[in-house]
């Protein structure tokens, strides 16, 4: 029983680029031989623009990715610095307020060396044509 003789028919069936030289003559030269019927061959000038297209997509997709986080991220630094302002505005508010108060002014101004006026003058408003009219001489 030859091995060779046997498989000998349908191996020259196989679908291969073997030369009359080179033909498998038994089982261990099938070894690496591709044993599908139809192998569908691609050419490089398709699949290199596509593969090159798809690369370029997906950079420009990553791309557009960051540029979204590091809009989220000024957008936060944004909200709080505004927090942040809107804090020292509210703590402002209430120091001028606090400053403004007639107790506390009158308080300071005893300490700075300010009396309450003997004398007031009660200044007369005067009329639009005084006004107009300047100073007088």
């Amino acid at each position: 029983m030859n091995a060779g003789n046997s498989s000998s028919g349908w191996l020259r069936a196989l679908p291969h680029r073997a030369s009359k030289r080179n033909r498998p003559q038994g089982r261990l030269d099938l070894i690496g031989l591709d044993m599908a019927p139809y192998r569908a061959e691609t050419r490089n000038s398709t699949l290199v623009p596509l593969i090159a297209a798809v690369m370029i997509g997906s950079l420009l997709l990553v791309g557009l990715r960051m540029d979204v986080v590091r809009m989220r991220y000024a957008a936060a630094q944004a909200v709080g610095l505004e927090n942040q302002l809107l804090e020292e505005k509210r703590a402002m508010t209430v120091d001028l307020l606090r400053l403004r108060e007639p107790t506390l002014l009158t308080a300071h101004a005893r300490k700075l060396g300010f009396d309450t006026p003997e004398h007031v003058i009660h200044l007369q408003a005067g009329t639009k044509a005084d006004l107009e009219a300047g100073p007088r001489p």
